[in-house]
């Protein structure tokens, strides 16, 4: 299979080589014995040197012969190697594939869903690959991961994308804080701080809606991440802006509640993306395949219908 590879002189003192005959390796090659003669000799020339002696006994490897010989044949297993490898890849359910996504996007889709493929295909290896969905999406394009978990996917040429899920951004409480002040948001937005990560354009869309409504937010903890924010709003610090599905899952399960929806808030589109020439083996389809299955049976967010009063924009990045 791997001959097919191999230049025509090369595989001719190969042939030569093990046979220790110019008239075994013509049969075997199917080939005249001019033929070869005249293919051994030009590759003589190009490497400005002797390869073979003829000798009553047959055919012997000079000096220079026994280099080429060696290292042709390391070449040529290696070249075997790679070509079974490659039907494998093409085949069989193996390999090595990166997964991009921001890591509290990770956090909750993805403790379902890797163990379970994992155990499915042994053969196939996953790394994961962290940042921003901005980054994620860019990671993808420069075919630094091969797919991506993007949260609001730009539009791009070179990329696939298809919807998965929906989530929220909005603002969320501690159910013992929101029970101790009775439910007023007046009051909770008054009296307690507002933890958010301020690098998301969806806090900032929420920070001006809240603004341009008359609740400026005077008392402002602005965190590294949604882990942190989270974690600050289960002690009770204050307000929270967080994605639903990020408040939800884990230890904030029952524990925290979005304010009525007179407030305002930001819908996400979770987005599986990919490059659209990406190299489609059967380990590649594979984990498309499971992905996009496992994404799209996320369950619905309850109370889907868009909330009084908030506004709508162009959706965006996280």
């Amino acid at each position: 299979m791997t001959e097919r590879f191999v230049s025509a002189p090369l595989l001719y003192f190969l042939k030569i080589a093990e046979t220790g005959s110019f008239t075994s390796a013509a049969r075997a090659l199917r080939v005249s014995q001019p033929s070869l003669s005249v293919a051994i000799k030009k590759l003589e020339e190009d490497l400005g040197t002797t390869l073979l002696l003829r000798t009553r006994q047959g055919v012997s490897l000079t000096r220079s012969g026994e280099v080429l010989m060696h290292h042709a044949t390391h070449a040529r297993r290696t070249l075997q190697t790679a070509t079974e490898e490659i039907h494998g890849l093409e085949a069989e359910p193996r390999g090595q594939l990166t997964i991009g996504c921001h890591e509290s996007l990770g956090a909750y889709l993805l403790p379902g869903f890797m163990g379970k493929f994992l155990g499915a295909h042994p053969k196939i290896r996953v790394s994961l690959w962290n940042g921003n969905s901005r980054e994620v999406q860019r990671a993808v394009v420069d075919r630094q991961v091969d797919v991506g978990l993007v949260v609001n996917p730009q539009e791009h040429p070179d990329c696939v994308v298809v919807p998965l899920f929906g989530d929220r951004v909005e603002l969320v409480v501690s159910t013992a804080l929101y029970t101790r002040v009775g439910a007023d948001v007046a009051t909770l937005l008054s009296d307690y701080p507002v933890l958010h990560v301020p690098v998301l354009a969806q806090v900032q869309y929420i920070l001006g809606a809240l603004a341009l409504s008359g609740r400026r937010i005077e008392r402002q903890i602005p965190c590294s991440s949604m882990e942190l924010v989270k974690s600050l709003v289960l002690d009770g610090v204050g307000v929270g802006i967080l994605p639903f599905r990020v408040a939800s899952y884990g230890s904030g399960a029952g524990k925290l509640v979005p304010l009525d929806g007179e407030q305002p808030r930001f819908d996400d589109t979770i987005a599986l993306v990919r490059r659209f020439d990406m190299h489609m083996t059967h380990a590649a389809r594979l984990l498309l395949d499971a992905l996009r299955d496992h994404g799209k049976a996320m369950p619905p967010l309850p109370g889907a219908a868009p909330a009084k009063g908030g506004a709508r924009t162009k959706r965006r990045d996280r």
